[in-house]
C-alpha cells in the first residue's frame, strides 16, 4: 500500500521535464532581460562620455572662432 502511494506521488520523466520547462523558461527570460539592462546601462554611460567629449570639442572650436 505504501509503495503504491509513493509510486503515485513520484514524478516521472515527463512530469520533471514539464516542471523544468515551466520554471526554466521564465528564469531564462528574467536573466536575459537583466543582462540586457546592464549592457544597455554601460552603453549609455559610454555614449554620454562620448557626447560630453564632443560637446567640449565643439565649445573649444566655437571659442576659437570667436577669438578670431
Amino acid at each position: 500500500m505504501v509503495n503504491e502511494i509513493l509510486a503515485f506521488l513520484t514524478p516521472g520523466p515527463i512530469e520533471i521535464l514539464v516542471v523544468l520547462i515551466v520554471f526554466g523558461i521564465p528564469v531564462f527570460i528574467v536573466v536575459w532581460v537583466i543582462r540586457s539592462l546592464v549592457r544597455n546601462k554601460r552603453e549609455n554611460q559610454r555614449l554620454r562620455l562620448e557626447v560630453g567629449k564632443l560637446a567640449d570639442e565643439l565649445e573649444k572650436i566655437h571659442r576659437q572662432n570667436e577669438d578670431e
